[in-house]
């Protein structure tokens, strides 16, 4: 069994953490998602791996051949982001005749592999995996006659109150080659392809009703956030070496915690919680609801942090940041306030790409890239997404996403009068 792991589009839609290379490679947990995907084929019992990725993708320098991580990997470049169909067709001379799909993101891919093996040893040869869903609009969606799939729909603009949704991860073989080199190019070449062989009856499906990866959107790297806490929790080792812990600090639930780590006086960690390497956790800070704090950071003495990924070398000072995601590199200023909750308790809506998209969240914080400038005093409004390289200046109120390489800052009228006597 080989697996064909995606990992060559534009994943324009996860900006700003994809704004110079594919999604699968932002890291959590001290890797990229492509690490851990691999990792979970792996476990999977599926050894031969091939990655399609673009021209820009460090990929090779990371995984090497795979040696270290006991698979064989080969790499196949795709130059232009012509969609998935385009992408198989480049890997058509190395494919065998049977293989697994699966988006690098996928870093749930072992339960997901271990189903569509479950049902291949039924004998079929073509398995979706799919799950039922309301948000039908964002992803493919099959109509199914018993255990066969008869038809496959692109983002749909109607349905029922749920559909049977594909969620990435496929099991398919040299004759459904045959069938996507006969489908004409275009962007989804791949689905209409499948929904051609579906009609020959030869695509059957597995439904789950378990939690799912999704990764379109940046918000919904918080998921997949929690889904690698949940692994962790069942890993031995919580504390690494040369950790210090001041006595009055508290360490509640299962805390992950890196080498040369320093958590100050005072300081409350709930879990589940990962802490990367070399992170300071100041006084009388608080870091709770699952979040995720990479390798080099600082979270500053009476910080309040719920819910959030803090990417590597990025430090805070006081405030609040809840239910965020927060890039590499920045550099953020005391009493910053990360609103996540509309006055009015509605679901937050994020312009994404010109378009008003509804997160289903009643909570979402910022949305900040990499290498990021906050001055003192800012607030930040629910949903707002804050590109690369950018410069906050202090006691501004964003109410509205920033572009990447701008300074952005409120002025301020100087106003002095004389008392009078």
């Amino acid at each position: 069994m080989q697996a064909v792991i995606l990992a060559a589009g534009q994943s324009s839609r996860l900006y700003p953490f994809s704004e110079n290379k594919h999604k699968s490679f932002v890291s959590l947990f001290g890797k990229p998602l492509l690490v851990h995907t691999v990792e979970a084929i792996k476990k999977a019992g599926i050894f031969d791996i091939v990655i399609i990725v673009n021209e820009r993708s460090n990929a090779q320098s990371i995984l090497g051949f795979g040696e270290k991580f006991g698979v064989s990997i080969s790499y196949v470049v795709q130059r232009q982001a012509n969609g998935m169909g385009d992408a198989l067709l480049m890997a058509k001379s190395i494919l065998q005749d049977e293989f697994t799909v699966i988006h690098g993101y996928h870093v749930d891919a072992e339960p997901l592999i271990q189903k569509i093996l479950e049902k291949k040893h039924t004998g079929v040869k073509s398995v979706l995996v799919v799950k039922k869903s309301a948000d039908y609009r964002k992803h493919g969606v099959v109509s199914v006659s018993g255990n066969r799939v008869t038809s496959v729909a692109e983002k749909p603009e109607t349905g029922k109150k749920e559909e049977l949704c594909i969620i990435g991860v496929y099991l398919l073989s040299k004759d459904f080659i045959f069938v996507l080199e006969k489908t004409p190019k275009e962007h989804y070449q791949f689905e209409t392809a499948l929904s051609r062989f579906a009609k020959n009856g030869k695509l059957s499906y597995v439904a789950v009703s378990t939690p799912t990866i999704t990764l379109k959107y940046p918000w919904e790297l918080l998921e997949v956030k929690d889904y690698l806490l949940q692994k962790i929790q069942k890993i031995k080792k919580k504390i690494g070496n040369n950790v210090v812990i001041a006595k009055s600090a508290e360490l509640i639930g299962d805390v992950w915690i890196g080498n040369n780590v320093v958590i100050l006086e005072g300081a409350r960690v709930k879990g589940p919680c990962y802490i990367g390497d070399n992170v300071t956790i100041g006084t009388n800070a608080i870091l709770r609801n699952g979040c995720v704090i990479e390798s080099d950071c600082v979270i500053g003495a009476h910080m309040e942090v719920k819910n959030s990924i803090l990417m590597k070398n990025t430090t805070t000072h006081s405030g609040f940041i809840g239910d965020s995601v927060i890039g590499e590199n920045c550099k953020i200023a005391a009493k910053i306030t990360t609103a996540n909750v509309r006055l009015d308790r509605q679901p937050i809506k994020v312009t994404v790409k010109g378009e008003k998209v509804d997160t289903n969240k009643r909570s979402l914080g910022v949305l900040m890239g990499s290498n990021v400038t906050v001055g003192i005093n800012c607030s930040i409004m629910p949903g707002i997404i804050i590109g690369n390289n950018v410069v906050i200046g202090p006691s501004t109120t964003v109410k509205s996403n920033i572009q990447s390489n701008v300074t952005y800052y409120t002025k301020f009228h100087e106003v002095i009068e004389e008392k009078s006597v």
